[in-house]
């Protein structure tokens, strides 16, 4: 049985198990770059090529991305499904050792699909697509607050927008030039842009945050971002799909190409206009058209990566 190594993190702490032929191997590290480099030194004397780490807000990032420098297959576990597992296997209680064991034991159990290889430019293009999210969120917050304001108070909300959006400016710039001084990434920003309604913001949110792209058939795509429909039903109850989960910020990204698509692209808008037809409300039918959306651009991707191999 291959070893496999679970870790929970925290701010100042990283709690380790090591499952490996039916013993489980604990040790706890400071969470720094010294207890980091201790961590992964220990799990290579373990023989551990995978491993499991949980998603804590952005704590995970390091340990993760230095893990796989290393070689390792790193997998960011979902918290919320590893505590039901906890639950379902009986493990109530709840510490950092405890929690390594159960996402160990959960990276052995579940069948998580193969952690996507990225490169340091898709690395920080992701941290400055996220940080583009955050300077928009603010200000909106921002001009949400102008409805009520006058005087200095005003006065100071603009100078902070002001800011804000020259900040806002800045990113945007490092994003065009990372793109520009990258073949694979503008290449790929390319592709995407090819379909109407898409630009260029958005292609490289999607290069940055969806790397998984063109390597995914469209139902798993689809529910990796969390816009594939689940059924609700049970016995003669049947209730209404919905979409749940995924990655907000890349569905976040697709609204507005998608109610493009449906005013610039005949087979969008005869597709949007049949499910209203057909009575569904505007929101289920916008969805519907973000996943049709995704679907083609990740049947396009993935033409495009089938070509560069038959070149090859």
């Amino acid at each position: 049985m291959k070893a496999i190594l679970g870790v929970d993190v925290s701010s100042t702490s990283l709690d380790a198990c090591v499952l490996k032929e039916d013993r489980e191997y604990d040790k706890s590290f400071d969470y720094d770059k010294a207890g980091c480099r201790k961590l992964i030194r220990w799990a290579k004397k373990h023989q551990v090529t995978r491993a499991a780490v949980e998603a804590t807000g952005g704590y995970e990032q390091r340990i993760g991305k230095l893990m796989t420098l290393e070689g390792m297959n790193v997998h960011v576990v979902n918290p919320a499904q590893v505590r039901h597992f906890a639950r379902g296997i009986g493990k109530i209680a709840k510490t950092d050792r405890i929690d390594a064991r159960v996402i160990a034991r959960f990276a052995q159990v579940v069948d998580l699909p193969e952690p996507m290889k990225v490169s340091k430019a898709q690395m920080e293009l992701k941290k400055l697509i996220l940080r583009r999210n955050d300077l928009k969120k603010m200000i909106q917050a921002e001009r949400n607050r102008t409805r009520f304001a006058e005087g200095d108070v005003m006065e100071n909300i603009q100078t902070t927008i002001d800011f804000l959006t020259l900040q806002l400016q800045k990113i945007e710039l490092k994003i065009n030039s990372l793109r520009l001084s990258n073949p694979e990434i503008s290449t790929k920003a390319e592709v995407i842009c090819s379909q109407k309604g898409v630009g260029i913001m958005t292609a490289m949110t999607l290069v940055g945050l969806l790397p998984e792209l063109g390597c995914l058939d469209r139902r798993k795509i689809t529910a990796l971002v969390g816009l594939a429909p689940y059924s609700r039903e049970s016995g003669k109850f049947k209730g209404k799909r919905f979409i749940y989960g995924g990655r907000a910020a890349v569905r976040h990204a697709l609204y507005m190409p998608a109610w493009v698509a449906t005013q610039h692209d005949n087979d969008f808008t005869t597709f949007y206009n049949r499910l209203r037809k057909n009575g569904k409300k505007p929101k289920v039918a916008i969805t519907a058209t973000m996943r049709k959306l995704l679907v083609r651009i990740n049947a396009k991707m993935r033409n495009h990566m089938k070509e560069n191999q038959q070149k090859a």
